[in-house]
């Protein structure tokens, strides 16, 4: 006899999105005082550049999240999984546009630190569902 599924509650994924906000915060703090301390720069390039792409992962990440846990329920199954492919597209389609809009007009920008920040937050992220089982 298999047994169902666990649910997902939506308040252990709202502690997860907390969890991430702290880890946004703490990269910034990090990034600013490398480029402050280390660096020595007046502009704090790399940590602009750090924390907008860290933003950028951590909002798309949480449209995905918001369009996930519009519905509940075992009825809303159809609706969940067609949220979940309206999700998935709403969160590519802002990180391209948002890359888009952040190359065309943050000047001046450090690329690597804009794709560094990105990534660590998608890590995080990744690493964060990996425990949420």
């Amino acid at each position: 006899m298999t047994k169902p599924a666990k649910r997902t509650q939506k308040d252990k994924i709202g502690v997860y999105i907390k969890r991430q906000a702290w880890i946004l915060f703490v990269l910034i703090l990090i990034a600013w005082t490398v480029d402050a301390v280390w660096l020595h720069s007046s502009q704090l390039l790399i940590a602009k550049s750090t924390a907008i792409g860290a933003l950028l992962s951590f909002v798309t990440q949480a449209v995905f999240a918001f369009f996930i846990f519009w519905y509940t329920g075992y009825r809303a199954r159809q609706h969940i999984v067609s949220q979940l492919y309206r999700g998935q597209m709403a969160k590519w389609l802002l990180t391209v546009l948002g890359f888009a809009l952040i190359f065309i007009t943050v000047q001046p920008l450090s690329a690597p630190a804009l794709f560094i920040g990105f990534m660590v937050m998608q890590i995080s992220h990744s690493w964060m569902l990996w425990h949420v089982r």
